[in-house]
């Protein structure tokens, strides 16, 4: 008879439970040492009361504020100082650390560990910047004598901690991605830095030309909304003005708070990088995206930048020039060109086409990948991949992503010539043809160079064919008049401008210069038939690429079984 227990089940930590979190208590200890801590927040303390004495100082004795208004002063400052501390230093910190975990391979042997990829995942979102989170609350007392004593109403405050937290969370998910993802610590740690610049600087430049969703992936519009509450009351009044001059946020003519359409386009992101770093966890070598979600969150994007963009047509506040007329007081007999409207399709065609990059980047199998899936079938004793396997093709996902690229790109052209502001102007059906043409020639060239060459290849191939073209083009532009038709001609054949050449060349309203009114149409014509072609081609070859890949492996003998030996 037995005497030994019964063996214990091992049960799952809770993902939720973060506190208790190994991997976020193993940072905790390793991250929050006294020595260290105290020399860190002594800083943090130092700025912050600098910034708080300061602000609060010249706004009564200097500017003669009231006390209620000289206590509001120092508030902006301490956002900026967390802001920085959260935003840089602790997405900084993720990346970094995702990258040394991994070069050290403690990766792998947390993949060991009883616990669920999300919780993992959520122990290193924790976990890596929470000295970080030591020194944001570090601050928050003088935050909240500002708050207190300034009679600033929890309306006002309350959606902008929010949408910080949530902001906070998105970008450090970026930075686990990154670190997952990029292989130097170093380069890791630019680039999470480079995407969290580019979402306060780029993106709201680009919300200026009709993109007003990637505005909504900063706290920008809900600091703007509650800035007048937070600010001295003089000078709120004409920050609340200049807010009341600013078109309101508006989904398909639903009005939503700033607050919670902010939180709410953070959350996609957000859920897809969740998605991402479960998948990496439970598979080293699974793609960071499945091919239906990856597809199903390209739609989800093109429908967010439509249902944000087209209801402030007929108001003419998704225009770039209707901004600057709304402060130089040229309101009244403002209206918008016709080539800024070219433009403003040209560049929806272009950031469609870039979403379609990184996304079918995300799902396609490297030749290595395709190698290893058809020696897997092999030993299941399958014939053929699963449709949506890693390993699979991804030209039918992608397809299907051009289609809905071309139809966001056509509705958001119409919605702007047919408009008020251009009468008797139409975009014809056959528009919506060449733009599905470009959609599906330009995606399908890089898709089918991406799986046929691997990403290697296709970096160089993206120097040499999208980047150079543009550069020479560039060149020749600016250096004599006379070589203006031969710059067009150089920088139509990069297959990234053909959405601005397609809007200049098939839109009535498109009024180009004499001299190169002739040269557009023609250099998007050639370059679109030569694009065309060489999507056949890369697609003709690829698939007999793969099919003799499948021969290859799945026609060679199975490997050796040893002999069972004799018990005689």
């Amino acid at each position: 008879m037995n005497d030994l227990p019964p063996p214990t089940t091992l049960t799952p930590h809770p993902a939720w439970r973060f506190w208790d979190n190994p991997i976020f208590r193993r940072y905790c200890r390793s991250r929050l040492r006294p020595r260290g801590l105290f020399v860190s927040i002594l800083i943090t303390v130092m700025i912050a009361a600098f910034l708080f004495a300061i602000t609060r100082s010249a706004a009564e004795y200097r500017a003669h504020l009231t006390a209620i208004d000289a206590e509001r002063a120092p508030l902006i400052p301490l956002l900026v100082l967390q802001g920085l501390l959260l935003f840089v230093l602790g997405t900084a910190q993720v990346s970094g650390g995702m990258v040394a975990e991994r070069d050290e391979g403690v990766i792998d042997y947390q993949r060991l560990i009883p616990m669920t990829p999300m919780a993992k995942v959520i122990g290193y979102l924790f976990g890596l910047p929470v000295r970080e989170y030591v020194l944001v609350f570090a601050t928050l007392p003088f935050t909240a004598w500002c708050l207190w004593k300034g009679q600033v109403a929890m309306a006002a405050w309350l959606p902008l901690a929010i949408v910080f937290f949530t902001s906070t969370l998105l970008y450090h998910f970026t930075g686990l991605v990154t670190g997952t993802v990029v292989k130097n610590r170093r380069w890791a740690f630019l680039v999470s830095i480079g995407l969290v610049f580019v979402l306060y600087t780029v993106a709201p430049q680009m919300s200026r030309f009709g993109l007003v969703f990637f505005k909504y992936l900063t706290i920008t519009p809900v600091l703007e909304e509650c800035m007048p509450a937070l600010l001295p009351r003089p000078v709120g009044a004409v920050v609340e003005i200049g807010k009341l001059l600013a078109p309101t946020v508006k989904f398909f003519n639903l009005d939503f708070p700033e607050a919670a359409f902010t939180v709410f386009s953070q959350s996609s992101l957000i859920l897809t990088f969740m998605i991402m770093l479960a998948r990496r966890w439970k598979r080293a070598e699974s793609h960071l995206l499945g091919k239906t979600w990856a597809t199903v969150f390209f739609i989800w994007i093109q429908v967010l930048l439509l249902g944000n963009a087209l209801p402030l047509v007929e108001s003419g506040n998704v225009f770039p020039s209707h901004g600057f007329s709304r402060y130089m007081r040229l309101a009244d007999g403002w209206e918008p060109s016709a080539m800024e409207t070219v433009a403003m399709s040209g560049i929806y065609g272009i950031v469609t086409l870039v979403l379609l990059f990184i996304l079918a980047g995300l799902i396609t199998p490297a030749p290595d990948d395709q190698e290893r899936g058809w020696r897997r079938a092999r030993k299941q004793g399958k014939r053929s991949l699963a449709f949506l396997s890693d390993p699979a093709t991804s030209t039918w996902f992608v397809v299907v992503m051009a289609l809905a690229g071309a139809a966001g790109w056509y509705l958001f052209t119409r919605s702007l010539v047919e408009s008020r502001w251009f009468p008797g102007h139409t975009v014809p059906l056959s528009v919506l043809g060449y733009f599905t043409v470009v959609m599906l020639s330009v995606a399908m060239a890089f898709q089918t160079l991406l799986e046929a060459k691997g990403g290697r290849f296709m970096f160089l191939a993206a120097i040499v064919v999208g980047i150079a073209p543009i550069l020479v083009g560039a060149v020749l532009g600016t250096t004599s008049n006379s070589l203006g038709t031969p710059a067009i001609w150089f920088t139509a054949a990069s297959p990234v401008s053909l959405p601005l050449y397609a809007a200049g060349s098939l839109l009535s309203i498109s009024e180009l210069p004499p001299e190169i009114s002739r040269a557009v149409p023609r250099a998007f014509h050639f370059w679109l038939l030569v694009m065309i072609f060489t999507a056949l081609w890369q697609a003709w070859r690829l698939a007999a690429t793969r099919s003799a890949m499948a021969r290859q492996v799945l026609g060679s003998e199975p490997p050796p079984v040893a002999a069972e030996r004799d018990p005689s």
